[in-house]
């Protein structure tokens, strides 16, 4: 299960390894054992996709190995255009909760007294500042992580 030459990683210990597993015929592979810490390198190759999941939301690391690791390839997934959508799915959601806080200010100040239509454009505004320059600290982070990341996995895989 070599892919385009690249290297895998053992989930336990991420020691490189250059197969997963041996098949033998359809149904009957082998898992291959990590020549570092002599466990199974990725007992997730056998899972479901439903195991990887949540174990994926309870913040397991050889979840997370497995899935940057063996599953994807750098020639596999496009990741510049994966952020791209992720980084526009995330401000949609975010313009929701802008709305949502915008509706609550909105009612706080009119059971306080009655607003004005400056008064709303204001509150509007400020939480609008507050949710762009949150969004554009996020978002920075997330795309030097995401180069970080980027750049350092391509040592492992060469």
């Amino acid at each position: 299960m070599e892919i385009g030459g690249t290297h895998f990683r053992c989930v336990q210990c991420t020691f490189p390894i250059k197969t997963l597993y041996i098949q033998y015929s359809p149904g009957n592979i082998r898992l291959m054992k990590c020549g570092n810490c002599i466990s199974v390198a990725d007992e997730y190759i056998e899972c479901e996709i439903m195991i990887l999941i949540i174990d994926l939301i309870l913040h397991k690391p050889k979840a997370y190995r497995h899935l940057f690791y063996n599953r994807f390839s750098r020639e596999t997934v496009n990741f510049g255009s994966l952020l791209c959508k992720l980084t526009l799915a995330f401000l949609i959601f975010d313009i929701s909760a802008l709305d949502q806080m915008w509706v609550l200010s909105a009612n706080e100040k009119e059971l306080a007294s009655p607003a004005s239509a400056a008064s709303l454009l204001l509150d509007f505004g400020k939480i609008l500042t507050g949710v762009i320059l949150g969004n554009v600290v996020f978002l920075c982070v997330m795309f030097h992580g995401t180069r970080k990341f980027l750049t350092a996995s391509a040592g492992f895989y060469g």
